[in-house]
């Protein structure tokens, strides 16, 4: 919330003037972004921590990563418990959500899941 509160003191400091209007105007607006993705960023943390995550069907393995720390998050499940669970540090569990769990290999992503109790379908065609 601090970092909102920041955002919107900067954006009643920025007055449009006629001696630069576009760019006070690309401040302003670059200001009002910030603080509409933070707002929906914590209205998404908000949803997760009340366990609700929504995956859409996913066609790809790779498609699974992006949704690990959602699913975390919403198991209420915090990085050093994921990490004593999976047998690593607090700060491969950090690295690898910040990565995206890109960088994964399938039998680790399986522990993971494992991990948080989260069961994967997956169905296979040619």
């Amino acid at each position: 919330m601090t970092q909102i509160e920041g955002f919107r003191r900067a954006l009643e400091q920025q007055v449009v003037t006629e001696k630069a209007p576009k760019r006070t105007l690309a401040i302003r607006g670059s200001y009002e972004g910030m603080i509409r993705r933070l707002e929906e960023e914590i209205e998404e943390y908000d949803l997760l921590k009340a366990g609700s995550v929504t995956i859409p069907p996913l066609e790809r393995l790779d498609q699974i990563a992006p949704f690990i720390v959602r699913l975390r998050i919403a198991k209420g499940v915090s990085q050093t418990e994921l990490a004593s669970r999976l047998g690593v540090s607090k700060q491969v569990v950090s690295r690898n959500e910040d990565d995206d769990y890109q960088g994964v290999g399938l039998e680790r992503l399986q522990s993971i899941l494992d991990a948080l109790g989260v069961r994967a379908k997956i169905s296979l065609s040619a």
